[in-house]
């Protein structure tokens, strides 16, 4: 039987031996329940995997984002988003008294005859399937020579139940007495996004739901620990998270989320009410002053989600709140309330990121290349990775369309590794085709450049590939933002990296919140003119600041590349200042990997092809 369009998403429990369990040497899942899965896949011609197998449960977490079509190892009382019908019965133990039943979840997102093909072969598998199932996957094959040791067998199956049902159980009721005690968060006062989600729960069935909003206080915080120090940022929030606390009446939530976001759950009578309690919350936050020094107007925004929008889920709900509060942020108004024209945007986005995980799982981001060119032979010397999301429902994606997304869901770490792996697969390519001179520059959010297990993670993915590693160049983009802690982590890792061999320069530089700190602060080989600054080289103040950026960078032997070459005449004054390499659509647009790569091997033919880059800049020496 065709397995097309029947691929089934796994998300399973890691810790519910001998059911289903992860097992760290394979790095799969094992178990009876695993094990009634690929028989029951093998009959009806689907084909099942697994979703990233893993030591850690992150089955909610799946379910949340609709990146599963199926959760796996579930008990009676254990709830999941985006779920349709009831849960199918694997079967039950009894514990203390108490029926445990064992159970599957399906996804509202699974193909159409899944559901019903899984309740009819469950339905199908009895009793005695699981139990030899279950001593299997304990370890104790039963003897197939003496009948007693069937019974033997049995029993030691109702034992072995028993004993897990009674485990599990306790299990469960450990995780609800933890459960209450992460409703509050130590640090503010205010509640967790647990118990914001228990409080959202409770008004499902209540009249008076319509008369509640969700209001995201979003506190850029990143940016306020880096500019004035972590000591305001911390003040900061505890400022306003006391404001939340003193605000919240009987009946209403107040909730710490992290990564600067404090939301209530509140009744107003209107949508009026709502914006004017927002807008005297603002108001006090841009008020705040710390050591005699006012915070200022870019320290927050406020987006304000009403639930009478009938939104049924607590996660999509929150984001058209956060989504509400970046849109207040980007434009300067403050305070944005949600707008029924605002939903087909923001439901899309939600869509995109709900899509993301699976698109990486099944390669729907697509490398392209933009080319380099030398300044003074304008041939090609390297190129740019770039992705193109290749999405089933929404079509061809350009990256504006959700790298900003996945950078403010703070998902950006996953593209940004999957990007390195597809760069060194085509370096490696090109390497087994004898082009040993070409560069490939990669992007990497400063998140995701400031991990602490960066560098690992990099080398991981390199070590699988063989290349020349100077012609690996790893490029930090100035569009987010990072702590003065997470600055320090980033220092680190570029000297590592710098010191395994790859280059490291700066992306977009000169128009983003750092500049010449980064100079300073970073060893760098490189640094890539942000367009803004060629766009704007016809003004006075333009050309004295482009020149004493390339000045600078020569001086401190860096290579610059100039990006958003479009014009004529913008070659001109960039290489009377002296620029070492293009990139911009007078020259190449960006091309999918397979037409750069017979472009690239075009180039190598060539006996005119360059040795190196165009200077002895930090590039060229280590080419």
């Amino acid at each position: 039987m065709s397995t097309d369009n029947r691929i089934i998403y796994v998300a399973g429990n890691p810790d519910l031996y001998p059911l289903e369990y992860y097992d760290p040497e394979s790095q799969t899942y094992q178990g009876a329940i695993p094990a009634f899965l690929a028989e029951f896949a093998q009959e009806y011609g689907y084909d099942l995997r697994y979703f990233q197998p893993g030591k850690e449960d992150r089955r909610a977490h799946w379910a949340d984002n609709q990146q599963v079509d199926l959760i796996s190892g579930c008990l009676a009382g254990e709830r999941y988003a985006h779920t349709a019908g009831e849960p199918v019965l694997l079967f039950s133990a009894e514990a203390d008294g108490e029926e445990v039943p064992y159970l599957l979840h399906v996804a509202q997102v699974a193909p159409g005859r899944f559901q019903s093909d899984l309740r009819d072969y469950a339905a199908r598998t009895s009793q005695g399937q699981w139990t030899g199932s279950l001593i299997e996957a304990a370890g104790e094959p039963p003897s197939q020579q003496l009948p007693l040791a069937a019974w033997g067998a049995a029993i030691a199956f109702l034992l072995l139940a028993a004993a897990l049902a009674c485990t599990i159980y306790r299990l469960r009721q450990e995780r609800k007495r933890q459960a209450r005690l992460r409703l509050l968060d130590p640090e503010t006062g205010l509640g967790t996004q647990a118990a914001l989600e228990d409080a959202f729960s409770r008004l499902e069935r209540d009249q008076k739901r319509k008369f509640y909003y969700l209001i995201c206080l979003r506190l850029n915080l990143e940016r306020v620990g880096y500019l004035r120090g972590q000591d305001l940022a911390n003040s900061l929030l505890l400022h306003a998270s006391g404001l939340l606390k003193e605000a919240a009446g009987p009946g209403d939530t107040a909730a710490q989320l992290g990564d600067g976001r404090l939301v209530a759950l509140k009744q107003f009578p209107s949508e009026e009410g709502a914006a004017r309690w927002a807008e005297e919350i603002l108001k006090e936050v841009h008020a705040f002053s710390f050591g005699g020094s006012a915070l200022g107007i870019w320290g927050a925004s406020v987006g304000i989600c009403p639930l009478e929008t009938a939104y049924l889920n607590f996660r999509q709900a929150l984001f058209h709140a956060g989504q509400c509060a970046l849109a207040a942020s980007r434009s300067g108004a403050g305070c944005q309330l949600w707008q029924p024209q605002l939903d087909r945007a923001s439901q899309e986005r939600w869509q995109l990121l709900a899509d993301f995980e699976k698109g990486l799982q099944r390669e729907e981001f697509l490398l392209y290349l933009q080319f380099f060119v030398d300044a003074a032979t304008f041939r090609v010397v390297g190129g740019e990775a770039l992705s193109r999301w290749k999405h089933p429902r929404f079509g061809f994606l350009s990256p504006g369309r959700y790298i900003p997304l996945l950078e403010e869901a703070g998902r950006i770490r996953s593209l940004d590794l999957y990007g390195l792996e597809k760069t060194c697969a085509f370096l490696e390519e090109l390497d087994r085709l004898q082009v040993k001179n070409f560069f490939i520059s990669c992007n990497f959010a400063r998140t995701t450049f400031s991990a602490a297990d960066f560098v690992e993670q990099c080398l991981q993915i390199i070590g699988r590939y063989s290349f020349t590693r100077k012609l690996l160049i790893l490029e930090v983009t100035e569009s987010q933002e990072i702590g003065r802690q997470a600055a320090e982590q980033m220092l680190q890792n570029i000297l590592a990296l710098r010191e395994f061999g790859v280059r490291v320069i700066f992306d977009d530089f000169g128009m983003g919140f750092s500049s010449f700190h980064d100079l300073q602060a970073y060893p760098m080989d490189g640094l890539k003119l942000d367009k803004e600054l060629v766009d704007n080289m016809w003004t006075k103040q333009g050309r004295i600041i482009l020149n004493a950026l390339v000045e600078t960078g020569h001086r401190m032997g860096l290579t610059i590349l100039a990006e958003g070459v479009e014009e004529e005449r913008q070659i001109e004054v960039l290489q009377s200042l002296h620029c070492d390499v293009f990139q911009g659509f007078r020259f190449f647009v960006p091309l999918p990997a397979e037409e750069a790569k017979s472009r690239i091997l075009g180039e190598a033919a060539s006996p005119h092809a360059p040795r190196d880059l165009p200077r002895e800049g930090a590039l060229d020496e280590t080419i």
